[in-house]
């Protein structure tokens, strides 16, 4: 009697829980950190990282935030309401540029209604299907195509061109070998360096070249993180300093570890001065150059996952700015100059190109750009360091002063590169916001 009384009361009572109030500001803040994650992570310059986390918070209609945009982590702090959120996410370095997860993730910001669920653009970001970057068969064969169009450009003759296209083959299946095996980035280039090196110097004694110095060197060179130079050049000019001088140590960091490796090679192996690489009459040559300027920039397309509809815009600057650059050396042979106004030329048409086409101005300057990465004067100052260790304080100074003005014009290039493609993003884009 007693349990059928309690039985009876229990059933009457009722408890009413407070119903659960959504967290919108750590919903917002998930998504935005989301968003710039993935655009870290497919290598996306910083300023269209911010701009693209500003606009879709104005989407979402969050509160006023603040953002610290790191190599390692990004820090995002949001008042609303009175009430201050800090929220931060951490990312790996990217190991390049996918041109395609960059493109992707712009056209859905576009497409993003006002006072869309973060929710949602959290679970919709997270399901859009992009491609990774890697090494499959046709980028393997793209980038050691445009390791041959490098030689080319760096006065390697014909058969030199035969060892750079094998050597780098080799060293390429070495460094998919190492990283598979969990090595890190600076291992993995190490061990290409040493492999392509090696490769091309045993090479040279079967296959006849009178460039050997430039076989030897080029397909060591064509690992050098261009943009990583091109995006660090750019955040350092735009005071974002927290990413920017991160991609230039990265740089530097990886042409430190070939010299390294490439020194190791040319104090056991001397090779003889190069010689003369291809020649052909004046027009030829400007034909020629522009062809293999916008194959230069398709193989980098393949390399960087681009979109194809963004590959004939690539290739289009990829042509012009190898033809500017031709035509200012053989003029008045200043390097520089032609590398700088190459760059800001395909910089002025890649911006007003990328209003109608609407496609992200990072993937043809990338592109485009990375052919001009110094090469030539790169070897010639390796060639004279190499000297200089050899033969100490009986080095002439012809060599010292040599190797000294080689390594200041890679510099200076590297600056063109930066500057030249920066320039008319700062002055005719001044007013875009890049998402």
């Amino acid at each position: 009697m007693v349990d059928g009384k309690n039985e009876k009361a229990t059933s009457t009572l009722e408890i009413t829980l407070p119903a659960e109030v959504p967290d919108t500001t750590g919903e917002t803040l998930t998504a935005e950190l989301e968003l710039g994650k993935m655009l870290f992570s497919a290598g996306a310059p910083g300023q269209r990282i911010l701009d693209s986390i500003t606009f879709l918070n104005e989407k979402l209609r969050g509160g006023q935030i603040h953002t610290l945009l790191g190599f390692e982590a990004l820090v995002i702090m949001m008042v609303r309401a009175g009430e201050r959120r800090i929220a931060m996410c951490e990312y790996p370095p990217p190991p390049g540029v996918n041109a395609t997860a960059i493109s992707t993730i712009s056209q859905y910001l576009h497409t993003l209604p006002d006072g869309v669920a973060p929710a949602r653009v959290t679970r919709e970001l997270q399901s859009l299907k992009v491609a990774q970057t890697g090494f499959p068969s046709i980028a393997f064969a793209a980038l050691t195509f445009f390791a041959v169009i490098f030689g080319y450009f760096n006065r390697a003759d014909a058969w030199a061109l035969v060892i750079i296209a094998i050597a780098t083959a080799i060293a390429l299946l070495a460094r998919t070998f190492v990283a598979g095996k969990g090595f890190g980035f600076y291992i993995a280039v190490l061990s290409f360096t040493l492999v392509a090196a090696c490769s091309a110097t045993l090479l040279s004694r079967v296959i006849p070249t009178a460039t050997l110095l430039v076989a030897l060197i080029i397909p060591c060179v064509i690992v050098i993180p261009g943009f990583q130079l091109v995006n660090g050049g750019w955040e350092i000019l735009r005071n974002h300093l927290h990413i920017g001088i991160p991609r230039l140590m990265i740089f530097f960091n990886v042409l430190a570890i070939i010299a390294v490796g490439l020194l190791i090679v040319l104090l056991a192996y001397s090779p003889s001065a190069d010689g003369a690489g291809l020649e052909f009459p004046l027009g030829v040559h400007i034909v020629l150059a522009t062809c293999l300027g916008a194959l230069a920039a398709l193989c980098m397309c393949v390399v960087m996952n681009a979109p194809v509809h963004v590959m004939l815009v690539c290739l289009l600057c990829g042509a012009i700015a190898r033809f500017i650059r031709t035509v200012i050396v053989i003029a008045s042979g200043d390097v520089v100059f032609g590398v700088f106004c190459g760059t800001f030329v395909i910089s002025t048409i890649a911006l007003l190109l990328s209003r109608h086409g609407k496609f992200p101005v990072v993937i043809p300057l990338v592109t485009a750009s990375v052919q001009f990465v110094p090469g030539y004067y790169v070897i010639v100052c390796l060639e004279g360091m190499t000297e200089i260790i050899r033969d100490g304080t009986a080095i002439s100074i012809s060599v010292v002063t040599s190797t000294i003005s080689s390594g200041l014009l890679s510099l200076f290039i590297s600056a063109a590169i930066v500057i030249g493609t920066l320039l008319p993003l700062l002055v005719l884009g001044k007013n875009i916001r890049w998402y």
